[in-house]
């Protein structure tokens, strides 16, 4: 189960005064997959248990899409 939280309370418990992120850089990672969370009506929650347990966080990977004819070339 997740507990979201909203970005501001993120900010203020994961980062220090002055380096934390916007709320639409939120938006934007929550949007791409690089953090965990929900974007409700333009305002960003986070998954503060993902957050805090994770080190590094990148979008996933893309998916590869591989045919019969693809391996064959």
């Amino acid at each position: 189960m997740c507990d979201l939280i909203p970005h501001t309370k993120a900010n203020r418990e994961f980062f220090a005064p002055g380096a934390a992120p916007a709320r639409t850089k939120w938006c934007d990672w929550i949007a791409r997959g690089v953090v965990r969370g929900k974007i409700i009506d333009g305002a960003p929650y986070i998954d503060a248990n993902w957050f805090a347990a994770n080190d590094c966080m990148a979008p996933p990977p893309e998916e590869v899409k591989t045919t019969a004819m693809d391996l064959l070339r």
